[in-house]
C-alpha cells in the first residue's frame, strides 16, 4: 500500500506527536476526529516492561480463549503466534477481558483519553451489553483482524501498543458508500476479504492510510472512524474506548437505534430521553473534574 498522502496543510494524515498536552490533543484532534500517534502516551505503564509473550504464556497458559468460533489456551496460542511468520500467520485476533488483576499495570489512565464517561454511576451498565471496554490482544506476523469495522456505540478507540508493531489501516470519514456496510450492524462491513478487489471493487477506491504503531505508544481512533489492523510482528496491544461530551450525541443514537434493532421501542424512547438530559449533567460535573479518574475507576470489563 502506499505511503499515506498528506493533509491539505502538508503534515501526514495520521501524525506522531510526543507531549501532546489535553487542550491540544481536544483542539487538534479529538473534535477535528482526526487520528493521531502519542508516542510517549505509555512511559508510566509497568505494562510496557512486563507484558511479553513469555510472562502471558507462563502466568495465563491455562486462559481460555476464543478466536472465530474455535477454543483454545492461551498458551497455546502464544506458542502458534510466535512460531508463525506473515506466510503462514496463527489465528487472531486473540484476546481477553478479564483484566482485573492486571489493571494495576495499565496506570496511569494517559490525561489525553479522559474524561470517560462510561464507568459513571448515573449511566446504566446494560446499554454496554455488546462493548468490552478494556481488551488485550494478541498477535503474531501476518495475523489480520477479520472484518473492517468502527467501534460499536460511536466510542473513541485508543490502541495501546505494549509490545511489537502492528499496522493500522484507516479510511477517511464519509465513505460508507465504498465499504459494503453491513445492513443490520452497522459498524461492521459485509467485506470478508479486505484484498479482493474483484469481488470488493468500491472498498478499493476509498481513501485510505496506514500507520505502524509500535511498543510504548498510543493511537487514537475518533469514533466512527472506520479501521482494521495487521500484526507486523509478535505483539501485544491494550485496546480500550472513550466516551465523553464530543461523542456523547452519536453514542445515544447508536444506543437508541440498537434498542429499536431489538424491538424494545419502549425502551429506546426512555433510554433516549433519560440520556439527553443526562448528556448536560455530565457537562458540568467534567467542567469541576468529574469522570477523569487515572486508575480507571473500577475494572472495565465489569459491566458485562
Amino acid at each position: 500500500m502506499n505511503a499515506p498522502a498528506p493533509t491539505l496543510d502538508g503534515s501526514p494524515w495520521v501524525e506522531r506527536v510526543a507531549s501532546l498536552e489535553p487542550e491540544e490533543f481536544r483542539e487538534r484532534y479529538l473534535l477535528p476526529r482526526r487520528p493521531v500517534v502519542l508516542t510517549d502516551a505509555l512511559a508510566r505503564w509497568n505494562a510496557l516492561q512486563r507484558f511479553t509473550p513469555a510472562f502471558f504464556r507462563d502466568a495465563y497458559a491455562e486462559r481460555p480463549v476464543r478466536i472465530r468460533g474455535r477454543h483454545y489456551r492461551l498458551g497455546e496460542v502464544i506458542a502458534l503466534q510466535l512460531a508463525s511468520n506473515a506466510q503462514a500467520p496463527a489465528p487472531y485476533p486473540c484476546t481477553f477481558t478479564e483484566c482485573d488483576d492486571l489493571i494495576a499495570d495499565l496506570v496511569p489512565r494517559f490525561a489525553c483519553s479522559l474524561p470517560n464517561r462510561h464507568t459513571g454511576p448515573l449511566l446504566p451498565t446494560s446499554v454496554f451489553d455488546l462493548v468490552n471496554h478494556l481488551e488485550i490482544f494478541f498477535g503474531g506476523p501476518g495475523g489480520e483482524f477479520p472484518y473492517l469495522h468502527y467501534d460499536m456505540l460511536r466510542m473513541h478507540a485508543w490502541i495501546a501498543q505494549v509490545h511489537g508493531d502492528k499496522e493500522f489501516t484507516l479510511y477517511e470519514r464519509g465513505q460508507e458508500h465504498l465499504l459494503y456496510v453491513h445492513p443490520e450492524m452497522p459498524w461492521m462491513s459485509r467485506v470478508d476479504d479486505l484484498h479482493d478487489a474483484e469481488r470488493w471493487p468500491l472498498l478499493h477506491q476509498a481513501r485510505r492510510h496506514t500507520v505502524v504503531v509500535r511498543a510504548g505508544e498510543a493511537l487514537f481512533i475518533p469514533c466512527g472512524t472506520w479501521h482494521t489492523a495487521r500484526c507486523l510482528t509478535m505483539n501485544i496491544t491494550v485496546a480500550f474506548d472513550q466516551l465523553e461530551s464530543s461523542n456523547w450525541r452519536e453514542f445515544v443514537r447508536d444506543v437508541v437505534g440498537e434498542e429499536y434493532r431489538k424491538g424494545r421501542p419502549w425502551r429506546a424512547r426512555w433510554l433516549s430521553a433519560y440520556l439527553a438530559a443526562l448528556g448536560p449533567l455530565l457537562d458540568l460535573g467534567e467542567r469541576f473534574g468529574a469522570n477523569r479518574r487515572a486508575d480507571w475507576g473500577h475494572s472495565p470489563g465489569a459491566h458485562a
